[in-house]
This record gives structure tokens, C-alpha cells and sequence, in this order.
């Protein structure tokens, strides 16, 4: 098995509608329907982790939509044939396993 795909079995586990994309050439997972908490608040949108360098960040983790008052400095940008919006929210390292870069990334909309 790839690392990708070994990465993949752990957000599998996680979230069984997970689904293991290609953007550029690198690996993307689109986690359709997440459910997390923001502000103290449920929320449940699509998100596409990105597990390498995007747009000056060494990861990404795009949302559906912004989350009033929760994170910061959102910008919306095009990733796999969709607009995304993410928070500016750096340095989750790419050698993380996937599992934990994704709850790394949901720590700037908490």
C-alpha cells in the first residue's frame, strides 16, 4: 500500500464517507458531511484536507463555508473544481499522520 494510502485508512476510520482525491498529482481527501464543533457550537460541512504545501501553508484544511467568528483572515480559493474557503492557520507540520493533522487544523476554528 502507499503512504497515501495507508494515510487514508486512518481518515477512512474516522469519517467512512471519506473519499481519497488527486489535485496537481498530490493527495486530497474530501470528508463530506464532518461534524465538529466551533465555537461551541455543532457544525457538519464538507472539508478537503490538503496534506502538503498550498497557498503558502505546509497543510490546508478547506471548508464549505466560513465560520462567523471563528478563525481568522478567511480567504476562499478553487481546489478540485470547487471553491473553499480556510482560515489563516500555518506551520501543521506534513509529517503528521493525517488523523492528526486534520484535528491540528480544526483547532483554529474551535
Amino acid at each position: 500500500m502507499t503512504e497515501p494510502a495507508n494515510q487514508f485508512v486512518g481518515l477512512k476510520a474516522m469519517h467512512n464517507s471519506a473519499v481519497l482525491l488527486s489535485e496537481g498529482g498530490q493527495p486530497v481527501v474530501l470528508l463530506p458531511g464532518f461534524g465538529f464543533t466551533a465555537g461551541g457550537q455543532a457544525q457538519t460541512m464538507d472539508l478537503l484536507l490538503v496534506p502538503f504545501e498550498h497557498s503558502g501553508y505546509v497543510t490546508r484544511l478547506f471548508f464549505a463555508r466560513q465560520i462567523t467568528g471563528r478563525g481568522s483572515n478567511w480567504k476562499e480559493l478553487r481546489v478540485i473544481e470547487r471553491n473553499w474557503w480556510a482560515p489563516s492557520w500555518n506551520h501543521v507540520p506534513a509529517t503528521l499522520p493525517w488523523t492528526k493533522m486534520l484535528l491540528a487544523h480544526l483547532r483554529a476554528v474551535e
